[in-house]
């Protein structure tokens, strides 16, 4: 596919919105703890996290089946490289073995 269709536009711009959301979550949880739950809210910090990466690998699903050319190997492929840059630059790595 060489176009941006309507489809995956769609699926781009609310793939972004999930991004955004994820980030608000994880700022949450820097800024007021891990299970701090604001008032009126049902999920805690935690909660919120993990359904907003749900809601992102949704749509990562979804732009992947656009058909643009993204697939599972290509991601597996990006996601172990990108474990091997950490593994020379992030500080708390080790942690991540245990």
């Amino acid at each position: 596919m060489e176009q941006v269709n309507e489809h995956l536009l769609e699926c781009l711009n609310i793939l972004q919105e999930e991004c955004a959301e994820v980030i608000q979550a994880a700022s949450k949880i820097k800024r007021f703890g891990i299970l701090n739950r604001k008032e009126g809210d049902e999920l805690n910090n935690l909660q919120n996290l993990e359904m907003e990466l749900g809601d992102m690998l949704a749509m990562i699903d979804l732009v992947r089946g656009a058909g643009i050319g993204i697939t599972l190997d290509g991601l597996e492929r990006a996601k172990k490289l990108k474990m091997l840059r950490l593994s020379k630059w992030m500080h708390t790595y080790s942690e991540i073995e245990k």
